[in-house]
C-alpha cells in the first residue's frame, strides 16, 4: 500500500521527540515501511535514519498576518491550506495524528474516508472539530487506549476503534556492556509542565528518600523557573532532553518511574517503555491507563498521600528480573502494525 501520515506542517519528528505522539508516528511509519508499504509523513522534518519519506510545506513567503492572526498562526492556516491542495488519489491510504483543526478542515477537499488516531483527551476545541468531521465525513476513528475511547465515545458517539500503542521488545533489552548504578534511583520523564505534575514526583522522592532525575523537555518556562528549579538540588537533577537511547540507559538504571500527571494520560508510552527496560512503574490513577496495571510491576498510588510511595517501592523490590519485560511483551508492535493495516484495508 501507498499510506499517507499526516500530522501537522508544523511538528518535528526528530529525536528527542517533543512527546509520545511523535514517538508513535516515526514507529509506525518505519514500521509499515520495513512490512513493505510506501509510507509519506507530512511534517516539518524528520531524523534521515528512517524508512519513510518525509512530505513537507513550506511557509509562504508574503507575510500571513492581519489585525486578528499572528504571523505564526497564519503561516500556519496557509500551511494547512496547501495540504488542503494536494492530491490524495495516489494513496491507499490516508491517517491523521494532528492536534490542529485546520488540518481537517482543509482535509476535507480530499472528499475521501481516512483514518483518524485519537493521541489526546477531549478539550473544547477539539470536541467541536471532530464532531464536525464526523458529521460530515466517513473516517474511521481509533483511541489509543479504552479509557480514551470511552472519554470520545460520549462526545462522537459509538463505533471508534481501540488500537493501543506498542513497543518493539528488541529495541529495550539491555546492552552487554550495561552495568546498573551502585545507588538506588527515581525517574520521571516527560514535558515539564503542570499538567504532567512534575513537581509531585519531587515530592515522592523526597518522601522515599532517593534521588530523583528528571527527563524532558521544559513545555512550560515559568512553571519551571517559579516550581521546579527552586528545587533541584544534588539529589534532584534535571538530566534534560534526552535521545530514546540515553533515556533507555536512565530507565534500566532506575528503581522505579514515577508517573504524576494530572491530566488524564490517553497512553501512557512512558509507561510501557519502562517496563520494556523491566523498570517497576509507580503512579497516579490518572497516569497509568488500565491496561497497563500489573501489581506490583505498575502500580497505583493516591495522589493524595505521598506516605504510600513507602509500601510501593516495598512491593517493587519483590519484582523477579524480566518480569516487567514479559508484561510489556503484550504489547508487541507487531499487534499494533497488524491492526492498522486491517483498518486501512477497510477503506478501499
Amino acid at each position: 500500500m501507498k499510506i499517507l501520515m499526516v500530522t501537522s506542517p508544523i511538528v518535528d519528528l526528530t529525536e528527542p521527540f517533543a512527546g509520545g505522539t511523535e514517538a508513535f508516528v516515526v514507529r509506525l511509519s518505519n514500521g509499515l515501511a520495513a512490512r513493505g508499504h510506501n509510507v509519506d509523513v507530512l511534517c516539518r522534518k524528520a531524523d534521515e535514519t528512517n524508512r519513510f519519506n518525509t512530505l513537507a510545506i513550506e511557509e509562504s513567503a508574503l507575510r500571513m498576518c492581519d489585525a486578528i492572526t499572528s504571523e505564526t498562526e497564519g503561516q500556519k492556516q496557509y500551511q494547512a491550506a496547501q495540504y488542503g491542495l494536494i492530491d490524495t488519489r495516489g494513496y491507499d491510504a490516508v491517517h491523521y495524528h494532528s492536534y490542529y483543526h485546520a488540518i481537517y478542515d482543509y482535509g476535507f477537499l480530499h472528499r475521501r474516508s481516512s483514518v483518524i488516531t485519537l493521541h489526546s483527551p477531549v478539550s473544547p476545541r477539539l470536541a467541536l472539530t471532530h464532531q464536525l468531521n464526523r458529521a460530515r465525513g466517513n473516517d474511521v476513528y481509533v483511541a489509543v487506549s479504552a479509557r480514551l475511547n470511552q472519554q470520545w465515545s460520549r462526545v462522537l458517539g459509538e463505533g471508534l476503534h481501540t488500537i493501543s500503542n506498542g513497543i518493539e521488545p528488541d529495541e529495550y533489552k539491555l546492552d552487554a556492556d550495561f552495568v546498573p548504578p551502585s545507588t538506588s534511583y527515581l525517574l520521571t520523564s516527560g514535558r515539564i509542565c503542570p499538567e504532567k505534575n512534575t513537581l509531585a514526583a519531587i515530592h515522592l522522592a523526597k518522601e522515599a528518600g532517593l534521588p530523583l532525575f528528571i527527563a524532558g523537555p521544559v513545555s512550560d518556562a515559568q512553571y519551571f523557573e517559579t516550581i521546579i528549579k527552586p528545587e533541584l538540588s544534588d539529589s534532584v537533577c534535571h538530566v534534560g532532553h534526552l535521545s530514546q537511547v540515553q533515556l533507555k540507559r536512565y530507565l534500566k538504571g532506575a528503581t522505579a518511574l514515577l508517573c504524576t500527571s494530572s491530566w488524564i494520560e490517553p497512553f501512557g508510552l512512558s509507561t510501557l517503555e519502562a517496563l520494556a527496560c523491566d523498570t517497576p512503574v509507580i503512579g497516579f490513577d490518572t497516569a497509568i491507563v488500565p491496561e497497563l496495571r500489573c501489581e506490583p510491576l505498575s502500580q497505583v498510588i493516591r495522589n493524595d498521600a505521598p506516605k504510600d510511595i513507602h509500601s510501593a517501592l516495598a512491593r517493587a523490590t519483590l519484582v523477579k528480573p524480566g518480569d516487567c519485560q514479559k508484561f510489556a511483551g503484550r504489547f508487541n508492535f507487531t499487534q499494533t502494525l497488524e491492526k492498522y493495516e486491517q483498518l486501512y484495508a477497510r477503506l478501499h
